[in-house]
């Protein structure tokens, strides 16, 4: 049960992360260029969560 509500967690963090990645526009009249690299960047940071989620912490 643990592992189910791990990767179920992860799939909803990489579902965070692809809405953010998918709203990397290079040129948008409604995203500012520096709300396009925070979400870039919050993205990235996601990522990197949804990793150790998955594993349990186990590789810090």
């Amino acid at each position: 049960m643990k592992w189910l509500k791990q990767h179920y967690e992860a799939w909803l963090i990489a579902l965070a992360r692809k809405i953010l990645i998918d709203r990397n526009v290079a040129r948008s009249a409604v995203v500012s260029r520096r709300d396009n690299n925070d979400m870039w960047a919050m993205a990235e940071r996601l990522k990197q969560i949804e990793s150790r989620i998955k594993t349990a912490y186990k590789h810090i």
